[in-house]
């Protein structure tokens, strides 16, 4: 009787016998690719977030909390849209086995970027006036400049995808520091000439502008790919992606967003700066590791699907604890130093900036957990996500609006608002862990699968 073996071909004889020692060092080198993009992505993102740090304390002192609330809350408006811009096509660009198709994704990933973009700035033309006059009274051109921050978000998300499909982890990784250093010298350089919310806007738009460079050498497998689904046949069999996911996006970068944005409204631009800065550095750990992560775990557990490997929920809970480790030792810290680190680092016109980064520690600690994880949803297409992040929404809004109502301060609102997040946080894990926790089967067509595996 034979054993059980597999066979390949190599370059000195027709078929060599491959063992399970070898399997065993192939599942090994795969864990050490994953590892290494971790390490890769997390370096350029080093490099980035440790320029924005080195920077603040300088910005801070350059632009007024009024600039910077003006900025922080196109910006946020932005961040809120751009993850949904290319109608989630562009995270679809990592399932299909062959590159012509991921080649045509991209395409209708761009194509959806370009009218989403400009559609947004229509409508904050029409609605920000009205809703948000502090901002649009700071920012000339507002809509125009919402517009285009859109459409580089929705470009380089694309483009991220591409890269990632390739692993062109050090790619990704590096296009990070070469933005953050455009974006942090033009932001430096406009606001010695003149201090207004147009000098960070412009800063933040040369920077994306710069990294692009970086990851169109990504490019190079789908520029070479021939044939492929069309577009139409793409759009019908990942339909997903802009029914489902494309809105969960939208939902749930809102709900990030969105306690920025109810405090400009309500509190004005002052306010908005405050919190703004508070979370430029509170959350810059979780821009450092978390967007690593996410990454590099969306792309494993892709690759998982497309192999057939099976449940990842063992990879789902180390990577829960590992990631526990860092987020609670935050959280702690931000509690007890931040009332008088903020000041001290920002400057005397930024004391309320370390109240409203208490309110957020325990909710940004969270976000480093479980914003990585949730590409569980994304890669698995949930049907799910739609209504979680509804509920983020709908949580954050209700929390504000109670606090508005009982007439908290800015500070008691921002409690509140992200403590209603951490709720949902809560929730997203969870069923996250039950997505993950299924056996992949290619005869199971009830199951949260890509829709090409149906």
């Amino acid at each position: 009787m034979t054993s059980s073996r597999s066979y390949r071909r190599d370059g000195l004889s027709p078929y060599r016998a491959v063992g399970q020692n070898e399997i065993m060092q192939f599942r090994r080198l795969r864990l050490g690719s994953a590892s290494r993009g971790v390490l890769a992505i997390t370096s350029g993102t080093l490099v980035g977030q440790i320029i924005v740090a080195v920077a603040t304390p300088f910005l801070s002192r350059i632009y007024p909390p009024e600039a910077f609330g003006a900025f922080s809350t196109a910006l946020a408006i932005a961040s809120a849209v751009g993850p949904a811009t290319a109608l989630k096509f562009d995270s679809a660009i990592l399932l299909p086995p062959k590159d012509a198709d991921a080649r045509n994704l991209l395409i209708l990933a761009i194509l959806s970027t370009t009218v989403v973009a400009v559609l947004s700035g229509v409508v904050v033309a029409l609605v920000g006036p009205l809703a948000l006059p502090s901002m649009m009274d700071a920012i000339p051109f507002a809509a125009l400049w919402i517009a285009a921050l859109i459409l580089t978000t929705g470009l380089f998300t694309s483009l991220v995808q591409a890269a990632l499909r390739s692993k062109s982890y050090g790619l990704v990784g590096w296009r990070s520091a070469i933005q953050s250093i455009g974006t942090t010298a033009a932001q430096l350089a406009f606001g010695l000439l003149s201090p207004s919310p147009t000098g960070l806007l412009g800063g933040a738009l040369l920077g994306r502008l710069l990294g692009f460079g970086a990851l169109t050498r990504s490019l190079k497998p789908l520029r070479a790919a021939r044939g492929g689904a069309s577009m139409r046949d793409l759009a019908r069999t990942y339909w997903r992606s802009p029914a489902i996911l494309a809105p969960s996006s939208l939902l749930n970068s809102l709900g990030s967003q969105l306690p920025l944005i109810l405090l400009s409204a309500w509190f004005g631009s002052g306010a908005a700066g405050q919190l703004g800065m508070a979370q430029r550095l509170v959350f810059l750990p979780a821009a450092l590791i978390g967007a690593a992560l996410a990454q590099v775990f969306g792309a494993e557990i892709a690759q998982r699907l497309r192999d057939g490997a099976g449940s990842s929920r063992a990879l789902y809970l180390r990577a829960t604890w590992r990631i526990t480790a860092i987020a609670a030792p935050m959280c702690i810290i931000i509690l007890a130093v931040a009332p008088w680190a903020l000041p001290w680092i920002l400057g005397s016109d930024w004391e309320a900036s370390g109240y409203l980064a208490q309110g957020m520690a325990i909710s940004a600690s969270v976000s480093l957990v479980v914003s990585p994880l949730s590409q569980v949803y994304t890669v698995h297409q949930s049907v799910a996500s739609l209504a979680i992040d509804a509920s983020r929404v709908a949580l954050i809004l209700a929390a504000g609006a109670i606090a508005l109502a009982l007439g908290l301060d800015v500070i008691d609102m921002v409690w509140m608002m992200y403590g209603a997040q951490v709720l949902n946080y809560i929730a997203t894990w969870l069923y996250g862990l039950r997505i993950v926790s299924r056996k992949v089967s290619h005869a199971a067509p009830d199951q949260d699968l890509p829709q090409s595996e149906l």
